[in-house]
């Protein structure tokens, strides 16, 4: 009996020890093979880096730094630490530690330490050419700027017969051009009176900061004085943004001149609030001195940068207020002029996609018969130009008219954007679409939201940042085109913020491919939609009763 079942016993120990030894090995050849994926991609990697930087070694050479050192930050970085700020050449003496001018700083301690990590970056201001602009340095690169210029020739010529054998005269988008420019004189007239108002600012602001250092030996006096302007700023604020959009309502301005309005009222917004929190700390803890240590406020009066470095910053191309910015020696009238024409041409290209383009499929929007099968074509029909349009309004905003701006008054740092088409996720896309606006909400909103608001939330300052730039591009819109039409909102406010996180661990390749596929429906989308609205509003004889006919789209109301 025992000697039986010792036998077994024997039989199924090796058994067992099989079972075991297989899924040992079949965990070790998952191991293996999860190990050689990630091995292989780690190793693509670092090749694909080593490949980028014999590439710019070579080719993009205006890639480097500008004075030809080798620095371990790249010259395509935006912000740094405080801590690495005050380390270079630029670094304020007041900004480094205890307040050693010589360098030497002592060793923090682990409170600073841990005080410092919570510090978020600050953006720092380099000399540097735009990205495209050392791209197009390169032959391969040029090669593709002409095809573009030979593809302008091609709308210039389809244009040109179409006008010639269809219309019987020759127009050349001119007759879009000024109907979107209409009323362009008021808009200069607001946009002179605007200015007034931005330079009453900075001497009200120096008002509040000279009225302050007075009443320092009344604490209770100089808090309600600070408390009421700080009122009657957040008040005048609110007013600066409601007269521009009433004005715009007012003279019943068209898309472009309405356009040129709106935005150019949310700029000197954003400038102003730029300039009031940068240099009210500096007013709060009594600093005597510019960044650069330059210039020095009078004895017994508070420092209030000079006039000079205010005007210089309401035109230049940064929405980040500093008292100085890096200049370049002199003035490329040919670079300028050649960007100046480009944005020329990409108005007049923009002019022929809406006469062949936008009002052939949507002009008689609200007249036609339309169905679901004409729409679905409509809408496809839509989605090439609609490319055509994000990808020129990006270059001729960013690049062209940014650069001709910088180069007119020596603006040094031209990084208005950074690589965002090889973006695989929707994070590196909105931190590299418009560098310009990202520094802004980054300084002045994230920053403030994750410091005093939400206290290291940075999900719920994300958020708010978020809401508050899609509320922003649906106030320009809807008052643009004089409706409210939200889809601008919904696909900014709601579905750019859950690809956000949706797309966070998607592959590269197909992250990128799947950004650039969703950018061109989304615009085909956004473009089409508020063609459709625009021209049925336009088109059909609705009445508007009650105030909720205001907000039922006319595209429903036309067909129901």
């Amino acid at each position: 009996m025992n000697e039986g079942t010792q036998q077994r016993r024997g039989a199924a120990e090796p058994t067992e020890l099989s079972f075991v030894r297989e899924k040992l090995l079949k965990f070790q050849s998952k191991m293996l093979e999860d190990f050689e994926k990630r091995l292989s991609c780690m190793v693509e990697d670092v090749l694909q880096d080593l490949r980028q930087r014999e590439l710019r070694a070579h080719e993009f050479r205006n890639f480097e730094i500008p004075n030809g050192g080798v620095s371990h930050n790249s010259v395509w970085h935006n912000r740094m630490s405080k801590q690495k700020v005050s380390n270079t050449a630029a670094s304020d003496v007041s900004d480094i530690p205890n307040g050693h001018a010589n360098g030497a700083k002592p060793a923090p301690s682990q409170g600073q330490k841990r005080s410092e990590r919570r510090q978020l970056p600050d953006k720092v201001f380099v000399a540097r050419e735009s990205y495209l602009t050392a791209l197009l340095q390169v032959e391969h690169m040029r090669t593709i700027y002409h095809i573009f210029y030979i593809i302008l020739v091609m709308f210039l010529l389809n244009v040109i017969f179409y006008d010639y054998f269809v219309k019987g005269r020759i127009d050349l988008g001119l007759g879009t051009i000024r109907g979107g420019l209409k009323r362009l004189h008021w808009v200069f007239g607001v946009w002179l009176l605007e200015h007034v108002f931005v330079l009453a600012l900075y001497y009200a602001f120096q008002g509040w900061a000279v009225v302050r250092h007075k009443l320092k030996q009344h604490n209770a006096l100089q808090r309600f004085w600070s408390h009421s302007c700080l009122i009657m700023y957040i008040s005048s604020q609110v007013v600066f943004c409601f007269v521009s959009t009433s004005l715009c309502l007012k003279f019943g301005l068209p898309f472009v001149s309405a356009c040129v309005l709106l935005l150019e009222s949310t700029r000197l917004l954003m400038k102003m609030h730029a300039f009031v929190r940068y240099n009210a700390p500096r007013v709060l803890a009594g600093k005597q001195k510019t960044d650069d240590d330059q210039e020095a406020a009078p004895a017994g009066r508070p420092f209030v940068p000079p006039v000079r470095s205010y005007v210089y910053y309401l035109f230049a191309p940064t929405l980040i207020y500093r008292d100085s910015y890096p200049r370049t020696s002199h003035i490329r009238w040919k670079f300028a002029l050649n960007r100046l024409l480009e944005v020329v041409a990409v108005a007049f290209l923009y002019a022929f996609i809406h006469e062949r383009h936008i009002h052939e499929h949507f002009g008689e929007y609200g007249r036609e018969e339309v169905g679901p099968s004409k729409m679905i074509l409509k809408l496809f029909g839509m989605m090439l130009p609609s490319a055509v349009i994000f990808l020129c309004g990006f270059y001729m905003i960013l690049h062209s008219w940014l650069n001709f701006t910088s180069e007119l008054l020596r603006f040094g740092d031209r990084m208005f954007y950074k690589d965002w088409w090889t973006s695989h996720t929707y994070d590196a896309y909105y931190r590299n679409w418009n560098v310009v606006v990202h520094d802004w909400l980054y300084e002045y909103v994230y920053k403030d939201m994750y410091m005093h608001v939400f206290k290291g939330s940075k999900v719920a300052a994300s958020l708010s940042v978020f809401m508050i730039s899609a509320l922003v591009h649906e106030q320009v819109l809807g008052f643009a085109l004089q409706m409210f039409f939200p889809v601008m909102f919904i696909l900014f406010g709601v579905v750019g913020v859950a690809l956000v996180y949706l797309m966070r661990s998607a592959p590269k390749v197909l992250g990128n491919m799947f950004l650039w596929f969703s950018l061109i429906l989304g615009n085909g989308m956004l473009i089409s939609l508020y063609a459709m609205e625009y021209y049925a509003k336009k088109n059909c004889d609705l009445s508007n009763e009650t105030w909720t006919d205001h907000l039922v789209p006319a595209v429903w109301r036309c067909y129901n």
